[in-house]
């Protein structure tokens, strides 16, 4: 069980994406990209490092515990004074008792619910994964490794591999190009790609790209393979369900993993003991044969922007708060790089003017109460 064993320096990488991420969900405190991937098992707690309140070093601990498996308070009686500390404590009780963990989905309506999957069949998904990464020599992730297809994919999976796993959310796309070897993986969401893409990010031969979290574009896809990257493969999962399906080719329908059955308009998981759950994927799948699919659409109505689920009604009720604000509909518009993005018309309040003034008072309104994929890129105001 090895392949399936964190050492504490990936433990410590956890922690440090969890407890950012609880930063912002419970503190409405926004810690930027780099400094988050700074973060490693020598940064402290508190002063001269991550600077935790004792109300927010609570709050960590209890998400660092709970993803785990443990008890909210089971790192509590523990002193702390760095992330290792931490890391040490759960690497200790993981060597004896690992049963489940908990991951929170990036949604905003779904900000207090964790869901929980046995262990065994997070490692079913990692080892569906290292099946389909097979000869890869190493395995750079741009992705937060406390979710759940990011723990899977950047720890996990490379676990399997006996291959290497390269942290690279602290690389610039000019260090990650230098960086890159003949035979390397690189994962990330389609926005990250995007970004590296317009950074002129190259690769050498035989670099596979690996992507999740939102629909593969065919014109991202073009992009990336002039870029260098030979081989594409785009992973299909969420929070609530686990890893279900893989494709190489946007156009393409996706494959079930074969844990996996169709059942009617849902799917049949079958755990590594044999037993069967019957699942309610999180989008509409339209079947070709029993093991191919297509993707129609939420079932919930949520869509994704820069891979995270974001449900424009409740958007639009944040902002009906706004005292500027009468009305509000929110709509998904495209850019021209394919990518979706938050569309606001609003109606205004009476005698509030629909200047400049007016739309920059609304976006730092947006900046300081919604998450950034839930900001709208463009307003406009409509006649009431």
């Amino acid at each position: 069980m090895k392949s399936f064993a964190f050492k504490e320096e990936q433990i410590s990488r956890v922690i440090g994406a969890a407890s950012a991420d609880e930063l912002a969900r419970r503190f409405n405190r926004h810690i930027d990209f780099l400094t988050i991937a700074s973060w490693t098992q020598d940064t402290k707690l508190e002063r001269g490092g991550m600077a935790l309140t004792a109300a927010e070093k609570t709050a960590c601990a209890e998400r660092a515990a709970t993803m785990f498996g443990f008890a909210p308070d089971f790192l509590k009686q523990e002193p702390a004074d760095k992330i290792s500390d931490w890391a040490r404590s759960l690497s200790n009780a993981l060597a004896s008792k690992l049963v489940s963990f908990s991951f929170k989905p990036a949604a905003r309506s779904n900000q207090d619910i964790a869901y929980q999957h046995r262990a065994d069949a997070i490692f079913q998904d990692a080892a569906a994964a290292a099946n389909v990464l097979y000869g890869r020599r190493r395995l750079l992730s741009f992705v937060a490794p406390h979710s759940l297809l990011g723990i899977e994919l950047s720890i996990l999976t490379p676990n399997l591999l006996g291959v290497e796993s390269v942290d690279a959310r602290g690389m610039t796309p000019d260090v990650l190009s230098k960086s890159l070897l003949f035979g390397d993986v690189l994962v990330a969401t389609p926005t990250l790609w995007r970004y590296m893409m317009q950074e002129k990010l190259k690769a050498p031969d035989n670099t596979l790209a690996v992507s999740f979290g939102e629909p593969m574009t065919p014109e991202l896809a073009v992009e990336m393979r002039k870029s260098g990257f030979g081989v594409l493969r785009e992973l299909y999962g969420s929070t609530e369900t686990g890893l279900i399906g893989w494709r190489d080719t946007p156009g393409e329908a996706f494959a079930l993993f074969d844990h996996w059955r169709k059942a009617g308009d849902d799917l049949m998981r079958i755990m590594p003991d044999s037993t069967e759950e019957l699942v309610e994927p999180m989008d509409i799948l339209q079947w070709d044969g029993e093991r191919s699919f297509a993707l129609s659409g939420r079932r919930d109505g949520a869509v994704q922007i820069g891979a995270v689920n974001v449900f424009p009604d409740v958007v639009s009720n944040a902002l009906r708060s706004h005292p500027h604000i009468k009305e509000c509909e929110i709509v998904v518009g495209r850019r021209s790089d394919g990518a979706s993005r938050l569309v606001a018309h609003i109606v205004l309040s009476e005698k509030v003017q629909p200047n400049e003034r007016t739309a920059r008072d609304i976006d730092t309104w947006c900046r300081a109460n919604l998450r950034q994929q839930e900001r709208p890129q463009i307003y406009n105001f409509e006649a009431p």
